[in-house]
């Protein structure tokens, strides 16, 4: 009998003017904007990740990639995600990915399938599903000047 396991993560990261990409999901939305983070603020990247990180017991990102770490800076979220996969590839595998991106701008719904493709490429699995919400002009999740991701991923312990 495959024992699955659950896990849920969360991340926001302020939005920012600063002159670099907005990435969500590993993938370039062209925007006006980018996000405050010590890493490239790829909110999805690091919601799923922590959810992985949760369901196989490993803390949370955030104890791999402390915030005031040189090794964190500016660091590619998809190099993240590549240390969390080979942590947990002898003792899991990724069984499915579910996550909501909560976001007022950019309109997010014409990068839905780039975003989609992208994180099944990622995590080397079809089952993944994204959803995409806005925060209906109210200030929660981080503000009015954010974005916000929250993501449940199962595993099956090998």
């Amino acid at each position: 009998m495959k024992k699955y396991r659950v896990g849920f993560g969360f991340d926001v990261h302020k939005t920012s003017r600063k002159k670099r990409d907005l990435v969500l999901a590993g993938v370039v939305i062209p925007c006006s904007f980018s996000l405050a983070a010590v890493s490239d603020g790829d909110v999805v990247l690091h919601a799923v990740a922590d959810a992985i990180c949760g369901a196989t017991c490993l803390g949370d990102i955030g104890d791999h990639f402390p915030p005031r770490a040189k090794k964190s800076k500016n660091i590619d979220s998809k190099d993240i995600v590549k240390f969390i996969l080979k942590k947990i590839s002898k003792k899991h595998k990724i069984s499915n990915i579910d996550l909501i991106i909560v976001a007022e701008k950019p309109r997010l719904v014409k990068h839905k399938k780039a975003m989609l493709s992208s994180l099944k490429k990622i995590f080397a699995i079809s089952a993944v599903n994204v959803k995409i919400k806005s925060k209906e002009g109210l200030d929660i999740l981080g503000g009015k000047n954010s974005l916000a991701c929250l993501a449940v991923a199962s595993v099956v312990k090998l």
